[in-house]
């Protein structure tokens, strides 16, 4: 099999010569860096190949349905479950209107057998421990509520074959865990075929049988090798075991405070209060570290502080040059780097376009002074000025992210929320935009709050920790001090969920 990608003035071949075979009720794992084309052959393995690429040779053979064009046993044989359940599913329609669109695909069932048969996979899924969660919308759950949703649907249809793309992005210790457990037990009863594409070595060795690696589009070995025998190949580029990130040094003067901030998602019975009377102060030039569980109120916090969600009560507070400005709506001084490089970006906008939007909308007409600050920022985040002729899809999740980056500090401004910055990143490709987010922080003195679920990445880049759990700070400290004497018996469960800690 061979992939291009199609950019204007550049010709880039994406797969080079794939020979890959997967039998039934095997479990096969699929590692590499960023932008090694993991996701890409997923995506290839079931015709759904994105704008500007293209299968130049090669074939896909199931040789359970073999007559069939592998575009019509999708949601009939073939399930995908997606690293981004947000951008899978549709924001407009419940989750049952959804469940109802993918089965009838698939089943001939009446609305009585059909209620019958998403009420199963809801409970055998855990599901059902959400209130009325077939009338909720995707936006109204958390991103491991959203993953077992896409687990249940896709396992709703009976399928002979799943691709499992990084589907453990973005999640904790304990529900990425609590997600494949309940993946590969359904598997263990249905003996369908998984293709696991992740960047998490410790995962692929747990549960896959064979283990493929890619490096720029090709595999290391045509024939597969032992999932114990790659590891030292690929776990020897952690960064952190071998790197130490010098953090920057802190003012001791406030530049954000968050007073009694709350937000209530839903009313009457079924509402849930995400975020309750939060405090906490922001030091210039110091990263702030916020750390919970999945479902504890980080992303409702990110949102809050950059004022695009409202809040029935709670004030944000801005420190400059003596003076201080209550902050109501989305303000320059702040920028963000969201989680999901991909769902940020405009699909439909060239990069050069999706940087160019918050100057125009700062009030810059001057299409030459625009042009130099983007090429100005490209530089900086060391990305190749062609990617700006580029659309998102074409570019790998660490020059998306490099992109999320540029376009946070084009306002130049005194603060940046990351949310989750390297959570779809390999090792390597983490340690780089770790390492240039430092780097940015030392040359322009740049308050951080960094939303992660690694401790790994908290510890080496943080100042301080607050704790999240259900919506209220629990403990905030010192990152040597919580992590290594945490006094709060949720932060003790977080850290030994984080085996690798080693302090």
């Amino acid at each position: 099999m061979q992939i291009k990608s199609i950019l204007k003035n550049r010709s880039e071949i994406i797969l080079d010569n794939i020979n890959l075979t997967i039998k039934r009720n095997e479990i096969i794992g699929l590692v590499g860096e960023s932008g090694s084309g993991k996701s890409m052959l997923g995506c290839a393995i079931l015709d759904m190949v994105p704008s500007g690429c293209s299968i130049t040779s090669g074939s896909i053979v199931p040789y359970f349905k073999s007559t069939k064009h592998i575009s019509d046993l999708r949601g009939i044989n073939l399930a995908m479950i997606s690293q981004d359940p947000m951008q899978a599913l549709n924001p407009l329609q419940s989750i049952g209107t959804q469940f109802k669109m993918i089965l009838k695909r698939r089943f001939s069932y009446d609305k009585k057998k059909l209620k019958k048969h998403i009420l199963n996979w809801i409970e055998k899924t855990h599901l059902h421990e959400i209130p009325n969660v077939l009338d909720r919308y995707p936006h109204q759950l958390s991103g491991g509520q959203m993953q077992r949703v896409m687990i249940a649907m896709a396992m709703s249809i009976d399928p002979d074959f799943i691709v499992a793309d990084e589907i453990t992005t973005g999640l904790d210790a304990a529900i990425k865990m609590e997600i494949l457990n309940l993946l590969f037990s359904f598997q263990k009863e249905s003996h369908f075929s998984v293709l696991l594409i992740s960047h998490d070595i410790k995962s692929v060795q747990k549960y896959c049988d064979r283990v493929v690696l890619l490096k720029s589009g090709k595999t290391i070995d045509n024939s597969l090798v032992s999932v114990q025998g790659e590891r030292t190949s690929y776990e020897n580029q952690k960064y952190f075991k071998n790197n130490k990130i010098k953090k920057s040094e802190k003012e001791q003067s406030i530049i954000l405070e968050v007073k009694h901030l709350c937000k209530t998602y839903g009313v009457g019975e079924d509402s849930v209060q995400a975020l309750k009377k939060i405090n906490l102060e922001l030091y210039k030039g110091e990263t702030l570290g916020v750390i919970g569980e999945s479902g504890s109120g980080k992303t409702t916090l990110v949102k809050s502080m950059i004022n695009i969600l409202n809040r029935e009560s709670g004030e944000l507070i801005f420190y400059e040059n003596n003076k201080s400005q209550t902050l109501t709506k989305p303000n320059r001084k702040l920028g963000v780097v969201f989680q999901d490089s991909q769902g940020s970006l405009n699909p439909k906008m060239k990069i050069f376009d999706t940087l160019k939007e918050p100057l125009w909308l700062s009030g810059e007409t001057n299409n030459q002074s625009i042009q130099k600050k983007i090429l100005d920022q490209i530089i900086k985040v060391d990305l190749d000025k062609v990617l700006l002729d580029a659309f998102p899809h074409e570019l790998s999740g660490g020059q998306r992210q490099r992109v999320s980056i540029a376009r946070s500090l084009l306002l130049n401004p005194s603060i940046i929320v990351l949310d989750e910055p390297t959570s779809a990143l390999d090792i390597k490709t983490q340690g780089k935009i770790l390492s240039l987010l430092l780097n940015i922080q030392k040359q322009k003195k740049l308050s951080y709050v960094l939303i992660s679920h690694d401790l790994e990445v908290i510890a080496k880049m943080a100042d301080r920790i607050t704790v999240l759990y259900k919506g209220r700070i629990v403990e905030s400290g010192s990152v040597k001090h919580i992590l290594s004497h945490p006094s709060n018996d949720y932060t003790k469960k977080l850290i030994t969920s984080n085996s690798w800690m080693n302090l």
